[in-house]
């Protein structure tokens, strides 16, 4: 009876290493798709940094589209605060 406890206990250790394990290659994939997406949106701020060099823009249009876009999504009256943080980095 108790070798029969350790014998479950162990087949349930050997299956939770393998879980664990499917869930870290599942981490890792996930990682390498944020990355992809932190790449593309550094190359496309690349982009516009250089447009806002050559092109003058409102900035308080852009803060009242961000403000009229994200409000609703962001529960900020306001907009999204991290997209004005953007905005104002690109715009120094």
């Amino acid at each position: 009876m108790f070798f029969d406890q350790i014998n479950e206990i162990d087949g349930n250790l050997k299956d939770l290493r393998g879980h664990l394990k499917d869930i870290g290659s599942a981490v890792d994939i996930h990682i390498d798709h944020l990355d992809d997406i932190a790449a593309h949106v550094i190359a496309l701020e690349a982009i516009v940094a250089q447009i806002l060099k050559k092109v003058d823009i409102d900035p308080d249009g852009a803060r009242d589209w961000i403000k009229e876009n994200t409000s609703a999504s962001s529960e900020n009256e306001e907009g999204s605060q991290k997209a004005n943080a953007v905005l104002a980095d690109l715009l120094k």
